[in-house]
C-alpha cells in the first residue's frame, strides 16, 4: 500500500501543553448538506472509457493515497500519464502538502530543498509545519539561527480539479457505462489533453474542470472510495459522486467560488524561537 502523509499528530511539550496538529481549514467556510444514495461499483471495461484504446491497467478511484480502491480498468497511458500530470497537485491539495519547498538561512550557505513540506494547523489558528520524510541535517542550524526564509509550490488549482474530473467521469462510466454526449466527449477532449502534455507545467487550462462544483469535508464520513450523492442546493438538488469520503464532485457549477491562482508560490520568512523538544505520542494518516 502506498504511504499516507500523516493528517493528524500530537505533540507533549516539556511545560505539559499538548500541540494537537491536524489537516483544518483556514477558513471552515459554509456548510452545505449532501446525501449519501449508494456506493459505486467496481466494472470493468475492455475499452478505456478515456479514449477507447484497450483497457489494460487498474485504475483506482480516487488515487489509492487518499483512500480509492482498483475500481475499473483504463488504457496505461492514461492511467500512469494522466495520472502524473494531475494527480500529484490533488494529492498535495488533500493532504496539505507544499512541494519543492527551498529553505535558506544566514546559518548556512545556498538553500537545502526537501520533497514536500505539510501544513497542519491546531485548533487555536497556529500553524505546524513537517517535513515530508527525512530532513536535511542542515535544517536544525537553520532553525536555530532564528529565521529561515522558505519558498514553496503550492498546489496548481487547475490540474488538481483535471484529477477530480478525471475520477468523477470514471465513478459516472461505472454507474451509467461510458458517457455519450457533447458533456462526455468535452470531459475525453480535456483529459486527453492533458494526458499528452509534454509536462505537468504545459498542462492546458478545463475550464469543464474549473466549473465543477467542489465540497470538502476534513472529516471522512465513509471508507466507501466512491458513492453516489445529492447535494442540496438552494436551487434544487445537485446530483455527484464522493470520493474518499471527503470530496464531492459535480458537473453542475451551482457554488460560487473564487479561482485560486493557478501557479502560486509561497514565500515566507519564517521567524523561529529557541527551539524546544516535545515528544510525538500519536500519528494518524
Amino acid at each position: 500500500m502506498t504511504r499516507r502523509a500523516p493528517e493528524s499528530m500530537s505533540i507533549a511539550l516539556p511545560t505539559g501543553r499538548a500541540i494537537d496538529a491536524a489537516i483544518r481549514p483556514d477558513d471552515p467556510g459554509e456548510s452545505a448538506e449532501v446525501t449519501l444514495i449508494e456506493p459505486i461499483r467496481p466494472r470493468v471495461f475492455e475499452s478505456c472509457p478515456i479514449c477507447g484504446d484497450p483497457a489494460t491497467s487498474k485504475e483506482h478511484i480516487p488515487p489509492d493515497r487518499i483512500g480509492g480502491k482498483v475500481m475499473t480498468r483504463t488504457c496505461l497511458p492514461c492511467n500512469n500519464r494522466l495520472g502524473s500530470n494531475v494527480e500529484t497537485d490533488l494529492l498535495d491539495w488533500v493532504e496539505g502538502a507544499l512541494s519543492r519547498p527551498s529553505l535558506r538561512s544566514a546559518a548556512v550557505q545556498g538553500p537545502r530543498r526537501e520533497k514536500r513540506v505539510l501544513v497542519r494547523n491546531t485548533p487555536e489558528g497556529e500553524f505546524v509545519l513537517v517535513i515530508d520524510g527525512r530532513a536535511h541535517p542542515d535544517l536544525k542550524a537553520m532553525l536555530e539561527s532564528g529565521e529561515v526564509d522558505l519558498d514553496a509550490v503550492l498546489p496548481n488549482w487547475g490540474r488538481c480539479c483535471l484529477a477530480l474530473l478525471k475520477h468523477a467521469y470514471l465513478a459516472a462510466c461505472l454507474t451509467h457505462g461510458v458517457l455519450e454526449g457533447d458533456v462526455a466527449d468535452e470531459v475525453r477532449r480535456d483529459l486527453i489533453a492533458a494526458r499528452d502534455a509534454e509536462n505537468k507545467q504545459s498542462v492546458p487550462t478545463s475550464q469543464l474542470a474549473l466549473g465543477l462544483t467542489i465540497l470538502r469535508t476534513y472529516e471522512p464520513t465513509t471508507d466507501e472510495p466512491a458513492i453516489r450523492a445529492v447535494l442540496h442546493d438552494p436551487a434544487g438538488p445537485v446530483e455527484g459522486v464522493l470520493l474518499a469520503g471527503r470530496i464531492f464532485v459535480s458537473w453542475s457549477s451551482v457554488i460560487p467560488k473564487d479561482v485560486p491562482e493557478a501557479h502560486g508560490r509561497l514565500n515566507r520568512t519564517l521567524r523561529v524561537r529557541a527551539p524546544v523538544r516535545g515528544t510525538v505520542t500519536s500519528v494518524e494518516s
